[in-house]
């Protein structure tokens, strides 16, 4: 990732370059779409923004940021940006199992992924989706489920509605299957160590506003934060020395708004270690929720299998990453 003329480099906007994801791409047409194009193009596949919207409702509320972490459709993101519709009041759930929740019917809640615009010329041996994807500039795919760590607390006078307390900033999402067919495009986690001074990357769409029903598809640009790694907190959930719930870090990095849940990636850069959380504003000082003490917490939405199991058993696109220095 190379920044655009006139930004800085621990601050940009990505240039865009014409880039291939693998010189063979394989027999699988499906896929091809996915696998060529520009530079902000092909990392909008794997980082995207959560939308969310009511029936009857005149726009698309653009609430944060996600990323995929499986091929298969699981995503992860902040809890608290999952948790938007219910904390700012435009929504309802259900809970389906323990820490796993669906919304009422009249919510809709999806990610946006961009389409390729070589779809809109394709004879339909290459490309036979559906015309709305043809000529789109991008597509929401819906959330199935969404599950995150915490519970309500109950104040002490009877008239106070319960707060619900984070024990992690971190939510696991199942994206429904892509609608062009095809894998999505993940990103590295796993559990592998940081330290105080590793380079630290967030990858997110900053300041996003709101889609318009009826005009033109808003296309929200991806921005590069670069900082390093200040404070860490792996004892956070007992010791409680930061605002960030649970196991956390700190890094010397400017974060906007609506760039919750976007991926960090520490040290070389090819693996996610954390979740974009806090920020403060106008200062370069932002939180990350720490990935790798969540791995092997079970998934109740996904048979109480953790995202370790799924990552050994190699059936969902996850990719286990071995070796030093990680």
């Amino acid at each position: 990732m190379k920044p655009r003329q006139g930004f800085e480099a621990d601050y940009f906007k990505i240039k865009d370059e014409m880039v291939l994801l693998t010189e063979r791409p394989g027999p699988v047409i499906r896929d091809f779409f996915a696998t060529f194009g520009h530079t902000e193009f092909l990392i909008r596949q794997s980082i995207v923004p959560i939308v969310a919207w009511n029936d009857g409702d005149r726009g698309i509320r653009c609430i944060g940021t996600g990323f995929f972490i499986s091929a298969s459709g699981f995503l992860m993101t902040a809890a608290h940006v999952v948790r938007d519709p219910i904390d700012d009041e435009y929504a309802s759930f259900t809970q389906i199992a323990d820490k796993a929740f669906k919304f009422d019917k009249s919510l809709h809640m999806g990610v946006l992924l961009p389409a390729n615009p070589a779809m809109r010329t394709a004879p339909p041996e290459v490309f036979n989706g559906p015309d709305e994807i043809r000529g789109a500039d991008s597509f929401i795919v819906p959330i199935e489920w969404a599950l995150h760590w915490g519970q309500e607390v109950v104040g002490p006078l009877f008239h106070m509605k319960p707060e619900y307390k984070l024990d992690l900033d971190i939510a696991v999402c199942k994206v429904a299957e892509n609608r062009i067919g095809g894998s999505y495009q993940p990103l590295n986690v796993g559990q592998h160590d940081l330290k105080i001074g590793d380079r630290a990357v967030a990858i997110g769409y900053a300041e996003m506003e709101s889609i318009q029903f009826g005009q033109a598809v808003y296309q929200p640009s991806l921005v590069v934060s670069v900082g390093s790694i200040t404070n860490i907190y792996p004892d956070n959930i007992t010791k409680k020395e930061a605002t960030t719930p649970g196991p956390c870090f700190e890094f010397d990095a400017k974060i906007p708004g609506k760039m919750s849940g976007a991926p960090i990636l520490v040290g070389s850069g090819i693996i996610t270690k954390g979740v974009v959380s806090r920020s403060w504003q106008d200062e370069k000082r932002a939180s990350g929720s720490l990935i790798a003490p969540m791995m092997g917490l079970g998934l109740s939405a996904a048979n109480e299998k953790s995202l370790l199991q799924i990552m050994q058993e190699g059936n969902e696109g996850m990719a286990q990453m071995m070796g030093r220095d990680l």
